[in-house]
């Protein structure tokens, strides 16, 4: 999984702001094209992979560490302000 340097201060912020340890990448389901990813401020679990990118401390579910390699996430200007997006990966 790659993290831009934009959505990583973004994280940061957000942890910060919300006093949670990290954020968790997790698989939220299954669809047709494999699985369905989530992101949240979940605490990490025992088996998920730690990744430390300049202070967040980011979560990845074990299960997926073979599936988040093309996926890529940046930030996104929106009306609403800024948002994660997922690039890449398996999409129908």
């Amino acid at each position: 999984m790659n993290v831009t340097s934009d959505a990583v201060e973004f994280l940061k912020s957000v942890v910060e702001e919300k006093g949670a340890e990290g954020i968790r990448f997790f698989k939220a389901g299954e669809g047709c094209c494999g699985p369905s990813f989530g992101l949240g401020l979940d605490p990490s679990q025992e088996s998920d992979q730690i990744h430390q990118l300049d202070g967040l401390q980011l979560a990845v579910d074990a299960e997926l560490k073979d599936s988040v390699d093309a996926i890529t996430l940046d930030v996104e200007e929106t009306p609403e302000g800024p948002q994660i997006v997922m690039l890449g990966g398996n999409a129908c």
